[in-house]
């Protein structure tokens, strides 16, 4: 019976941690090849970088390239392991990027092209000086405003003048029967005051409690209950 073998895949993944640039400098260090072929490594379709390895020599590989950063799973090798596996449907065109990596490839970025602008008409001004030279201003319209005559009353001064003033109509008020009451005197005659009829009150109903006694609602005694005895007996000390 002939030893398994094992196929060291790589699909463009990274170790969490490391940065893709340092990951494809190191790799390129270690197959001693140029970044283009470094670089078509990192297309997210799986690649075979060693075929029929034993298991310690597969192991070897995968520690390796796992301690430059590359991410790699060692699969049986053989057509007969992969023949019983089913075969995944191709999708033309599309492939999933690397983790870290960009999803535009170099030579798919855009290029803008430079813009000239003619900075010689441009100067700068002082801090507090005018944006704009006098003959650069527009010259603004004579504006006929018409501003009434106000002027500012002194401090104290009446706003209206006596002329402003409307005239009130006098009310005609007779004072005769008005007079002052003396101070702390009643201001209501007793033929002024309202009638109050007094109300009888049976003054049998009511007590006055000694100090300190409680006012609350009166409590009903509790009876204490009388424990039975009758099983009890005493028993000499001796």
């Amino acid at each position: 019976m002939q030893p398994e073998t094992f196929d060291v895949i790589f699909r463009g993944d990274i170790v969490l941690g490391h940065a893709l640039d340092d990951v494809k400098a190191r790799l390129q260090k270690l197959f001693k090849v140029d970044a283009s072929k470094i670089d078509a490594l990192f297309t997210g379709r799986p690649v075979i970088l060693k075929r029929n390895l034993d298991s310690a020599t597969a192991e070897k590989y995968r520690k390796v390239l796992h301690q430059a950063g590359a991410q790699i799973r060692l699969a049986p090798s053989g057509g007969a392991q992969s023949a019983d596996k089913p075969k995944a449907r191709p999708v033309r065109g599309l492939s999933l990027a690397p983790v870290g990596g960009y999803l535009v490839a170099p030579q798919e970025h855009r290029r803008l092209a430079p813009v000239t602008v003619d900075t010689s008409a441009l100067s700068l001004r002082e801090s507090d000086g005018e944006l704009l030279d006098p003959h650069e201003r527009a010259a603004m319209p004579d504006l006929d405003f018409n501003i009434p005559d106000f002027e500012l009353a002194h401090v104290g001064a009446d706003l209206i003048a006596a002329a402003e003033r409307p005239e009130l109509p006098l009310v005609a008020v007779e004072p005769e029967d008005w007079g002052l009451a003396d101070v702390g005197s009643d201001l209501l005659s007793a033929s002024e005051r309202p009638q109050v009829e007094p109300v009888a009150v049976g003054a049998t109903d009511f007590d006055l409690a000694p100090v300190g006694s409680d006012l609350g609602p009166q409590k009903t005694p509790v009876v204490a209950p009388v424990p039975d005895t009758s099983a009890l007996r005493l028993m000499d000390n001796d």
